[in-house]
């Protein structure tokens, strides 16, 4: 347990920085806003990078690369336009982070698409900026669940959609080959799983125009959502795609009493097939590697629109031996 219980809220979307890794915390709503980025060690030793009185509820976020013109090392978050179910159901917006001088503003409005839900672009995910020198570079890629939709936005402020994953399901965390080939993305008919919801969740190939390939890479899974590839340093594991399951989600929020134990990680081993590599978790959402380390962040029981507003979520440091 990296960083236990206690501390953390909505441990949403985790990155690597040099030494550390970068983590959208949200919780601590009041006046429209809620959420925390914040930088934590690979000890769990937590420094506020800029706080929640600043920042619009968080979902998913990435730094910008070289690429992006001026806006080169800032951070883009995928967020609500206000806290709460009301924020969660409305069309997200991009915010743009200057962690320099720690100041926030609107990037862009994701717009109205798609058949589903009305086409709002809301129940946001992750969001992602592609590898440099692929078909992907230069273009941050977010997800919104509620109209099961793929946004791409550039560096001259344009939002516009990039994929309809309504076809196949609601879309999750997405990642991309270790080439920058194709992007990877965690979809399930199921938008929030429940006790009776079959494990038909996997995981899909998208092109770099958009084109889902019907022909998942992995299926069985009934809550998939973080992705990534493990590097060279994780040892036999290299190239393995590892996959967070939340299992049921148990929504509405119970609020006076724990989540089930039911959250597990897979990983998808050389003959396609899908291999148990932990349980116990609660609500994993999302994963990134660190050297030798696999660290998950885990949302337990504080949704970003549960109303629930306890600090029981936490970080768990997998290691590779």
């Amino acid at each position: 347990m990296l960083v236990p219980p206690g501390e953390l809220y909505d441990p949403l979307e985790i990155i690597p920085d040099r030494d550390c890794v970068l983590l959208n915390d949200d919780g601590l709503e009041s006046g429209g806003h809620g959420s925390r980025l914040l930088a934590v060690s690979l000890t769990g030793k937590i420094s506020e990078l800029v706080g929640a009185s600043q920042l619009l509820p968080m979902t998913g976020f990435d730094l910008a690369p070289q690429g992006f013109g001026n806006f080169a090392g800032q951070a883009f978050a995928l967020s609500q336009p206000a806290t709460g179910m009301n924020g969660a159901s409305a069309n997200h917006v991009i915010q743009r982070i200057d962690l320099a001088t720690k100041t926030t503003s609107v990037f862009c409005t994701l717009p109205t698409s798609g058949s589903v839900a009305k086409g709002v672009a809301g129940y946001g995910f992750e969001a992602r900026f592609g590898p440099p020198h692929s078909r992907f570079a230069n273009r941050l890629f977010s997800v919104t669940a509620l109209n099961d939709t793929i946004y791409e936005t550039t560096a001259d402020g344009t939002c516009r959609p990039f994929a309809d994953t309504s076809p196949i399901g609601a879309p999750g965390g997405i990642a991309f080959a270790p080439d920058g080939s194709e992007m990877l993305v965690a979809m399930a008919p199921d938008m929030f799983p429940s006790a009776d919801s079959k494990p038909k969740g996997g995981i899909f190939r998208i092109s770099s125009d958009g084109k889902i390939n019907p022909n998942p890479v992995i299926t069985g899974i009934v809550g998939p959502s973080g992705i990534a590839f493990a590097p060279p340093s994780f040892g036999k594991y290299a190239g393995q795609i590892f996959v967070t399951d939340t299992g049921n989600m148990q929504v509405p929020v119970p609020q006076a009493k724990p989540l089930k134990p039911d959250g597990t990680i897979y990983r998808v081993n050389q003959q396609g097939e899908l291999t148990l590599v932990a349980s116990g978790f609660i609500n994993p959402v999302c994963l990134c590697f660190v050297n030798e380390h696999l660290l998950i962040s885990d949302i337990n029981g504080d949704f970003i629109a549960g109303g629930r507003e306890l600090p029981d979520g936490f970080l768990v440091q997998l290691d590779r031996d």
